[in-house]
């Protein structure tokens, strides 16, 4: 785990991104995209064009992928292909649920700042037993402002009774880091992103913290490991 130094002494509240932070929905997204891409194209998508859409909205990433294709089409091939395969191919983290549980046993305030739409977004969280440990929910069905502009970590806060100074966001896009620092949160990269890989992160924003697992939360925090 590397970070900067903080005094996170007062942090109260724990921001979660979805996709690729507690959830890994990497290798269904990338197979959504090839079979949209594919389909309605002909053509092929590279692993790096698939990582550019993690974190943004899916319609500007289709407009800007297939621009020569209508949107609604696009949407449409894309969440039918996925919504008959979500379930069976999303996996939770290892470390997750202890995480979370271990979060609202000491008091936290935790919530998700997620680009996924509502629906899909409670579908996983119900799968993996885990929505009840979140205060708030925010997806992009909430707001029509999205990272990596502030906005949604300033309404998940004022919704949960917080302020920057006291919150942490966990994400792994780029989008997530920006989105954290411009809201003065602090602002952690897992090292497990797909979005940014190892030797492309040079080029990003510079996180406060990097962590190598879920459960380095707790030690960010100050709290002993789950179940210790």
């Amino acid at each position: 785990m590397k970070e900067n130094a903080a005094d996170r002494a007062n942090i109260d509240t724990v921001l979660f991104d979805l996709d690729g932070t507690l959830m890994d929905s990497n290798g269904l997204i990338s197979a959504s995209w090839r079979y949209t891409v594919g389909t309605l194209t002909g053509r092929s998508i590279s692993d790096d064009d698939i990582r550019s859409t993690l974190g943004e909205i899916l319609v500007d990433s289709m407009v800007r992928i297939m621009p020569e294709i209508d949107p609604e089409v696009s949407l449409e091939t894309y969440r039918v292909w996925q919504r008959e395969r979500f379930l069976d191919q999303i996996i939770l983290y290892d470390g997750a649920e202890d995480l979370l549980r271990t979060l609202k046993e000491n008091g936290y305030k935790t919530a998700l700042v997620t680009s996924r739409m509502r629906g899909s977004t409670e579908r996983a969280l119900a799968h993996f037993g885990i929505d009840g440990f979140f205060d708030e929910v925010l997806t992009a069905d909430d707001t029509t402002i999205f990272k990596p502009d502030p906005a949604p970590i300033f309404l998940i806060l004022d919704r949960l009774g917080s302020k920057p100074e006291n919150a942490i966001f966990i994400g792994d896009t780029n989008h997530d880091i920006e989105a954290g620092l411009a809201a003065g949160v602090f602002t952690v990269l897992v090292d497990w992103s797909f979005a940014l890989p190892p030797e492309k992160r040079a080029a990003f924003e510079k996180p406060d913290a990097v962590i190598d697992k879920l459960p380095d939360i707790l030690e960010i925090l100050g709290l002993p490991p789950a179940h210790a």
